[in-house]
């Protein structure tokens, strides 16, 4: 049973059975975090330890978390919250760390209390360090000094239009329909040292060879939304639709724990990770239901670094008059493995304009929704001048994907919306 005001998270692996480790001596780390509309908070740390005699694996892989209406005083109809389950599994006897991570969301029926299903899928492992004794030590991620949250809500692009080399007016537009479900998902990026490795070199060669950026691993914030805008862009200008949101940057280290038979105390294991988000966005209720707040502007949204890493991704020719759907641009620069992933929504390049390092720039978030059962963002490109040739951008860094048991798949993804006149 879970908590009156709270929930019992039964871990799984992705095919759906209880998860448990691989051999007869492990236990398993649990970290529970959530968004809420004032940030990303730590729900606890929990641990698992096997049960059962010999090779009979009884462990039921439950952990149970209190006090959510504490967390989440003001959650609202209109959205749910996502919980992050990092997952450590030691497995002893074969001398093996395993590093998961697997979500849920919460909505205000949950607060009375909920039974989850958690998927755990499994992203590293390594030779499990020293100690390698029971119960002296756990593992746990600390966010680092210079991460960040929007403590307000700020313009966040959604499409770009870079119609300086244009030679006539362009319209877009972008749409949301609260028939579907909108999700705003994070992106996570794993690596070693990466203090240390941001600072120099340049910053996309940084990115690139430094950490494996994994999307869509957990979904912070999602609702049923109506949003819509267009905008006009004239000739030799930029323009820009954005919604109010709630970005955050979060630069997390892991830190092994220790206590007993005189060994107590933290100390960083050198593996770190980036979650880039947003956590909350800004909605209104209508007659109909809930709009999200935004607007557009007739100038560049000033995130300079964040061009430097995209590159294109597809090419397409507007006659005088004609006009292309986003859909069409976004399936064209995706393919088959990108489309998991949606829009990009440039939430690193946000992050360094308030202090993050450089190479975060080349993160991005994404949003888009389930339509007739595949990822659909709705919108368009409509061009009033003589002919032309669009140019959609991509990410000039892979983002992975898993596709199954044991594959997965990497593909650049949309960035921005990023569209320019060549």
């Amino acid at each position: 049973m879970p908590p009156k005001d709270g929930m019992a998270i039964v871990l799984t692996d992705e095919k759906g059975k209880v998860l448990k480790g691989f051999s007869e001596d492990y236990e398993i780390q649990v970290q529970v975090d959530v968004a809420t509309p004032s940030g990303i908070k730590t729900l606890g740390h929990y641990r698992i330890k096997r049960t059962g005699i010999w090779k009979l694996d009884t462990t039921r892989s439950i952990v149970k978390v209190a006090n959510l209406r504490k967390t989440l005083p003001r959650i609202s109809k209109e959205k749910r919250y996502g919980v992050r389950v990092s997952v450590w599994v030691v497995d002893r006897k074969n001398g093996v760390l395993y590093r998961g991570i697997g979500s849920t969301l919460l909505s205000t029926e949950d607060l009375e209390g909920a039974t989850k299903r958690v998927a755990v899928t499994v992203l590293e492992k390594e030779p499990l360090p020293k100690p390698a004794h029971e119960g002296w030590y756990h593992y746990e991620w600390r966010p680092a000094d210079d991460s960040w949250e929007a403590k307000d809500y700020v313009k966040v692009p959604l499409l770009i239009i870079d119609n300086r080399n244009g030679k006539g007016r362009l319209q877009g537009s972008i749409s949301l329909e609260a028939t579907y479900k909108t999700e705003f998902s994070a992106t996570l990026a794993y690596g070693t040292d990466l203090e240390a490795k941001f600072r120099n070199g340049d910053p996309v060669k940084v990115l690139s060879s430094s950490v494996t950026i994994y999307g869509k691993k957990w979904v912070p914030v999602e609702g049923h939304y109506y949003f819509y805008r267009s905008i006009d862009v004239p000739e030799g200008k930029m323009g820009y639709i954005y919604i109010w949101a709630k970005p955050y940057y979060r630069h997390e280290k892991e830190y092994i724990c220790a206590w007993g038979m005189g060994a107590y105390g933290c100390g960083e294991t050198g593996r770190e990770r980036i979650d880039v988000g947003i956590y909350d966005v800004n909605a209104g209720r209508g007659v109909n239901g809930y709009i999200i707040n935004g607007g557009y502007e007739v100038e560049s949204p000033k995130l300079e670094r964040f061009y430097r890493f995209t590159k294109e991704g597809l090419q397409h020719a507007l006659l005088k008059d004609d006009g292309i759907s986003l859909q069409y641009l976004f399936k064209g620069i995706s393919g088959n493995c990108g489309i998991k992933f949606g829009i990009g929504i440039p939430v690193g390049a946000i992050a360094v304009a308030f202090g993050a390092p450089a190479p975060v720039a080349g993160l991005v978030a994404s949003i888009q929704y389930e339509k007739a059962g595949s990822i659909s963002m709705d919108g368009g490109i409509q061009n009033y001048g003589p002919p032309i040739t669009l140019h959609a951008s991509k990410s000039a860094q892979k983002y992975k994907f898993k596709t199954g048991w044991f594959s997965s798949c990497s593909v650049e993804v949309p960035m921005g919306f990023y569209v320019k006149i060549g």
